[in-house]
């Protein structure tokens, strides 16, 4: 009958469902392939949102994520795939800057930025983070060598490659970072897709 239990129980469960997914998606890396996407038209900004809700929960995050994705930007994708594919690179960035703190002069602040342009969507990750070593930048994509910290599994980059990838797009990091640490830019073809 409590009104916040029922406005917060099914965003609970969804949670769950996609903490449960994860878990046995990483168990599995390695010895099972990923599911073919079922891409179907995703509103980026919303996705971005609720990545934003998942992987730095209110009052918890120690950067502020800045989602610059147009309202009305449709991306062609498998909603749940792109979903883990965002849940690391922000990860990455949250744990970037809890750690090595944002570049001087610097607030600690994450953008996803993204348009299109050649019938593709190009989407950006950026933070202002201490960038990557480059021991990390070597091996960046590759499963249980490409971590930036201790205890890292490098999991998460090469899970989120390998994803992308099976959508027919790319991966990479920038040179330079756009907010002066790591930018990751993703490209996916958009065929199918509407012209939004």
């Amino acid at each position: 009958p409590d009104g916040t239990a029922r406005g917060v129980g099914p965003k609970l469960v969804s949670t769950l469902d996609r903490a449960i997914s994860f878990c046995q998606s990483t168990l599995a890396y390695g010895r099972a392939i990923e599911p073919a996407p079922r891409k179907s038209a995703v509103l980026l900004h919303g996705l971005v949102n609720e990545v934003i809700e998942s992987a730095a929960p209110e009052g918890e995050a120690r950067a502020k994520i800045v989602n610059e994705a147009p309202l009305d930007l449709q991306i062609y994708a498998d909603e749940e795939q792109m979903f883990r594919v965002f849940v690391n690179l922000l990860r990455n960035s949250l744990d970037a800057l809890a750690t090595g703190g944002p570049q001087p002069g610097r607030e600690p602040m994450i953008f996803v930025r993204a348009h299109k342009a050649g019938g593709r969507a190009i989407i950006e990750v950026s933070d202002t983070g201490p960038g990557l070593a480059p021991r990390a930048r070597e091996k960046l994509f590759v499963a249980f060598q490409g971590s930036n910290r201790v205890g890292g599994s490098g999991l998460g980059l090469a899970i989120a490659a390998e994803l992308v990838e099976a959508h027919g797009g790319t991966i990479r990091l920038l040179e330079e970072g756009r907010e002066g640490g790591a930018s990751f830019v993703i490209e996916l073809p958009q065929d199918g897709a509407s012209p939004t």
